[in-house]
């Protein structure tokens, strides 16, 4: 089982039992890693791309315009 975590900004700063597992996918989306993070921030489009290779779904503009998206909140205490 995938357990990685990280902020798509700053993909150098992973965590979990797997951090690892996807860096050469990371790489070849375009996750900038140390000398290269000076390069313009790709970060976004890499993280919606990155998305698409875990679920095997494309997040388009007309995904997102058109899908119904349940929300909740919950107190933390």
């Amino acid at each position: 089982m995938l357990r990685l975590w990280f902020e798509p900004t700053f993909p150098d700063d992973r965590w979990g039992t797997t951090p690892d597992e996807l860096l050469d996918v990371m790489h070849g989306i375009g996750f900038h890693f140390g000398e290269d993070s000076l390069e313009p921030d790709l970060s976004e489009p890499a993280a919606f791309a990155l998305a698409e290779h875990l679920s095997g779904i494309a997040i388009t503009p007309e995904l997102l315009r058109n899908t119904e998206f349940t929300c909740g909140s919950v107190e933390v205490r």
